[in-house]
């Protein structure tokens, strides 16, 4: 319930349209009003910061070349 919760107070639909949203929607509404849950502090945007680095799974080879040669 604390999800559908959230998407309401982000989407401003009612329980009944929330509970009609197709799963994907859903669940991409509920991840949005995290993120700008977080971006309004600046620890959740070093927090958000540290998710984006940790995803890399691509090396910066530019910046390899720029330290190391």
């Amino acid at each position: 319930m604390p999800s559908i919760h959230r998407v309401i107070d982000y989407s401003g639909l009612n329980y009944y349209q929330v509970l009609e949203l197709p799963c994907d929607v859903f669940q991409s509404m509920l991840k949005n009003s995290i993120v700008s849950e977080y971006n309004q502090t600046e620890e959740g945007r070093e927090y958000l910061a540290k998710c984006e680095r940790l995803n890399t799974t691509t090396l910066d080879e530019e910046a390899l070349h720029k330290k190391f040669g």
